[in-house]
């Protein structure tokens, strides 16, 4: 089953919050967020529709995020 669109531009929204938070957290401009981001299996699972993630909150997967790092 693939996304829908709108499923596509919640998941786009939120890994831009995500990514906002990284570039305010971490002190990294938008590119070393990115990077940041990409490496971590959250990012991946937050664009799978089956796992549900992309309908939680940014600020609380990107404190799953820094825990996945640590």
């Amino acid at each position: 089953m693939g996304k829908s669109k709108e499923q596509d531009i919640c998941i786009q929204m939120l890994i831009s919050e995500i990514i906002t938070l990284i570039v305010k957290n971490k002190n990294k401009n938008i590119e070393e967020a990115y990077k940041f981001f990409y490496k971590t299996d959250l990012a991946h699972k937050i664009e799978d529709i089956e796992t549900g993630y992309y309908l939680e909150g940014a600020s609380y997967l990107y404190e799953l995020l820094i825990s996945e790092l640590n």
